[in-house]
């Protein structure tokens, strides 16, 4: 006699889990998981919004104090750009006028050899004359004055490259930025006109390095 084996609900139930209980699946539960990540954000972003609207009286408090530090900032800036510039221009009149001592006492040098060679163009009695215009001088004497001469012009190219120029003076009217007088004449030439160059004027660039000492007409 075979035993058959009558399918009990309760045994399959006990045995193995059902696979499929034919439930239909909510998608409305899945969505709720996803929710509260979505509020959190959304709570960041209010307290950001809440944290962002202060009271009027700081806010405006924050405003005068960022006014206050960006004028300071303005003002430190120019002035920085103030010292540049001015630091640019000193350090560039420092090169252009360096020499200016050297050469205000290199001056007298010059002088020396102008007044040789008046005393050589004004022959006195023991003084021979001077070689006529376009002729070569002879002598020693003759080269000496030619020797002079070539010094002296060497001498002033030396100071022109550098930027030193005479000041113009007889026939000009007197300028106290130029010249200084010390004598006055009369004479029939226009009042305050300069007559002679007792002593020549130099310029470095744009500055006096001494003036011309002239003979005024009265």
């Amino acid at each position: 006699m075979t035993d058959k084996k009558t399918d009990d609900p309760k045994n399959s139930a006990a045995g193995e889990p059902a696979q499929n209980s034919g439930a239909p699946v909510d998608s409305a539960a899945q969505n709720e998981e996803k929710k509260p990540q979505k509020i959190k954000i959304e709570n960041l972003q209010t307290a950001a919004i809440g944290a962002s609207s202060a009271p009027a009286p700081e806010v405006a408090e924050l405003k005068e104090k960022l006014a206050a530090a960006e004028d300071r900032y303005l003002r430190l800036f120019a002035e920085f750009d103030n010292f540049r510039k001015r630091t640019e221009g000193e350090r560039a009149d420092f090169a252009r006028y360096a020499a200016g001592n050297f050469i205000e006492a290199a001056l007298p040098v010059l002088d020396s050899f102008e007044r040789y060679q008046k005393l050589v163009e004004t022959p006195g009695p023991e003084t021979p004359a001077p070689a006529p215009a376009g002729a070569q001088p002879s002598g020693p004497d003759g080269e000496l004055r030619k020797g002079f001469a070539l010094i002296h012009k060497q001498l002033e190219d030396i100071l022109q490259k550098f930027g030193v120029q005479k000041i113009t003076a007889v026939g000009q009217p007197f300028d106290p930025r130029f010249h200084e007088a010390v004598l006055q004449k009369e004479s029939d030439q226009p009042a305050h006109t300069v007559l002679e160059e007792m002593q020549t004027g130099f310029m470095l660039h744009d500055r006096v390095l001494r003036p011309a000492m002239v003979v005024v007409a009265k």
